[in-house]
């Protein structure tokens, strides 16, 4: 657990360098905010009174997991001109269970713990976005060397 927060740690701060290089952490590799968008992706996202439901889409070629997902709930004031001093607008943040292999996807659902306020004064616009990122390395065999065993592609490591 410590690895992956002094690897997300990494990532923010490489995050706003132009061109960060992917973040190394033994085998997996914490994927950059710059490559989130077309590695990873949320789709079918519903919001349903304080339930949030959405599919995470995993396009890259290698197995992710650690998905971490930030549900925004905006507050659109009715009069945008003159806008009141409580913006009730607020960020929840999920994780994803599971790995998710190259080409697969995994539904999620999130029940807010507290519920948006009902107000006339405005409404919520929600919206999800991937976070963070964790490519799994994936097992190759040494140069020349055949392969004996079944492949284990994939297989998250823990160390």
């Amino acid at each position: 657990m410590l690895r992956y927060a002094v690897a997300t740690t990494l990532v923010m701060i490489l995050g706003g360098a132009a061109h960060a290089e992917d973040v190394r952490v033994g085998e997996e590799r914490i994927v950059p905010p710059s490559r989130l968008a077309q590695d990873v992706a949320i789709r079918d996202v519903r919001t349903d009174d304080s339930v949030v439901t959405g599919t995470v889409v995993n396009r890259s070629a290698t197995t992710v997991r650690d998905v971490k997902v930030a549900i925004r709930h905006k507050w659109l004031w009715n009069n945008e001109m003159h806008p009141g001093t409580d913006d009730p607008s607020r960020a929840d943040f999920v994780m994803v269970p599971g790995p998710i292999p190259p080409g697969g996807q995994q539904d999620f659902t999130y029940r807010l713990a507290t519920p948006l306020p009902a107000r006339s004064d405005g409404r919520f616009d929600t919206d999800v976005a991937v976070t963070s990122v964790v490519e799994v390395a994936q097992d190759r065999p040494a140069v020349d060397t055949p392969r004996t065993s079944a492949p284990t592609a994939g297989a998250p490591r823990d160390y």
